[in-house]
């Protein structure tokens, strides 16, 4: 397939459900127009519109002047969030207009000299962003922040509780979040404590956050050292996460969640994971070029050898189960070569007339609520290439 080009078939089978959003990293060649238009204050009006279905984004280029990091979708698909890092002046969220491609608010989460955001998701109704950011320079994520989007204000800025650690280990570094599909509750993840330039020890946690009572409400251990992506099933009942060690399913049916069962998966690191719409299967990748396929009604895992030697991370399920989309990057590559591809789930197979190529130095990517839409991350841009 020609670089950043898309076929008719593709067009179709990537409908994936508004409430699944892609956030990870991407990038992509010149595409539209480009916009700056930067807001002057530090809040302002991030909510989009709310009639009729979600939009698709008008391809351009906007400039972002400084390095993102992570990008999400409102569920209206009018407004883009993206977590960047301003050198001089911290963490902040800037909010992109899908069909203008202006700034339209500039949030700041902190303005520690180094300080630099991490992951972000949007709550189901929009009213809310959650991202995990840090405070100085080299400092790990240890703190998650949450947006008004009505506002464009931080109406929580909550740093993590401190974790059982052993005399001398610091705590483990937030990693990843998810908000379950009420939108009451905000899960994320944290490896286990670790030394300075050491690596994690065991201990690595799931925590629950109330952005109803802006506070941590409670700590689930979970085994292993390092933890990656969280998922939340539809029915809010049940929350997937992997560790360096386990598969691990949570009962998040309670006001506390538990432990239900551990499901070992040889992946050989710890993966980025994606939920079919339908909540019967699981999908994880990671940095091996290998992944699995879980049956969640029987816990059988089945290996997916898709692209050895490569990152594969941010999978995303087409809303009809038949499509496994995910960003792969070159390791072998001086130049950040990286590419979207497409796996027929039916069959484990890569479709190579349905991948995006010609990507390169990817930082950010979400797939709009559209399921017609890209929002690619690189260097200082966020570059929208409608498909």
């Amino acid at each position: 397939m020609n670089p950043l080009v898309s076929t008719a078939r593709w067009l179709g089978s990537l409908a994936v459900a508004g409430a699944l959003l892609l956030t990870g990293t991407g990038t992509a060649g010149a595409v539209g127009g480009t916009s700056s238009g930067t807001s002057s204050g530090t809040s302002g009006s991030m909510s989009g519109g709310t009639s009729g279905g979600p939009v698709a984004g008008v391809p351009q280029t906007v400039e972002l002047d400084s390095s993102p990091a992570s990008v999400a979708v409102s569920p209206d698909g009018r407004r883009a969030y993206v977590a960047v890092k301003d050198t001089t002046n911290g963490a902040k969220v800037k909010v992109v207009d899908t069909q203008s491609g202006a700034v339209t608010a500039v949030v700041t989460l902190s303005t520690g000299f180094g300080a630099g955001p991490g992951p972000l998701a949007v709550s189901p109704d929009g009213s809310r962003v959650h991202v995990l950011f840090s405070t100085a320079r080299k400092a790990p994520l240890s703190v998650l922040g949450t947006i008004d989007t009505a506002t464009g204000t931080v109406v929580s800025s909550m740093a993590a509780p401190d974790q059982p650690r052993p005399d001398g280990t610091l705590p483990g570094a937030l990693t990843s979040l998810a908000v379950g599909p009420d939108g009451a509750t905000v899960y994320v993840g944290q490896d286990g404590p670790a030394r300075y330039h050491r690596p994690a020890e065991p201990g690595a946690r799931v925590l629950s956050f109330s952005p109803q009572q802006q506070a941590f409400t409670a700590a689930v251990p979970v085994p292993g050292r390092y933890l990656g992506s969280i998922v939340t099933a539809p029915n809010g009942d049940t929350a997937y996460t992997a560790t360096d060690e386990n598969l691990v399913r949570l009962d998040t049916g309670t006001g506390t969640p538990t432990v239900a069962g551990t499901t070992p998966a040889p992946i050989g690191a710890v993966p980025s994971l994606a939920l079919s719409p339908d909540g019967t299967r699981l999908y994880g990748v990671g940095n091996n070029g290998t992944g699995y396929a879980v049956d969640l009604a029987t816990d059988t895992l089945a290996t997916l050898d898709i692209a050895p030697g490569q990152w594969l991370q941010n999978p995303s399920v087409a809303a009809d189960g038949s499509r496994l989309y995910m960003l792969q990057q070159d390791l072998t590559s001086s130049d950040g070569k990286a590419s979207v591809l497409a796996l027929d789930t039916a069959t484990g197979a890569l479709v190579p007339g349905e991948e995006i190529t010609g990507l390169a130095w990817v930082t950010a990517l979400a797939l709009g609520p559209d399921a017609h839409t890209f929002y690619l991350a690189v260097n200082s841009t966020l570059r929208i290439l409608a498909l």
